[in-house]
């Protein structure tokens, strides 16, 4: 399984700085993503809203934190076909003002 970032990736990832870990927090979950896949990773859901193209959301569990996967990091990504997938946004509750913030980031970077 191929996974790629969204340029803008960096951008989230300065954003969480004040947290530990969030760059290797990601960079597990997707050696745990590239080994079991969309089917067998935990904690994957359909993020609706975006027509045909297929976007997820994934609860990713912060490293170096005590805290489970609801507290933790959240990941939404594009399958672009079955071999390959796209990190659109690396993010954390309380980041973003609200879900439509999100939403309009992620169609945002969709296009882009």
């Amino acid at each position: 399984m191929k996974i790629a970032r969204h340029s803008s990736v960096e951008n989230d990832l300065k954003k969480l700085k004040r947290f530990a870990a969030p760059e290797k927090s990601l960079e597990a979950w997707e050696r745990l993503f590239a080994l079991k896949g969309l089917n067998e990773t935990p904690a994957i859901e359909i993020y609706r809203g975006f027509g045909d193209r297929k976007i997820y959301k994934a609860r990713v569990v912060p490293l170096q934190e005590n805290l489970g996967k609801s507290r933790g990091y959240r990941v939404l990504f594009e399958v672009v076909n079955k071999n390959q997938i796209k990190i659109l946004i690396f993010t954390r509750h309380g980041i973003y003002d609200s879900e439509e913030e999100l939403i309009a980031i992620i169609r945002e970077r969709l296009n882009n």
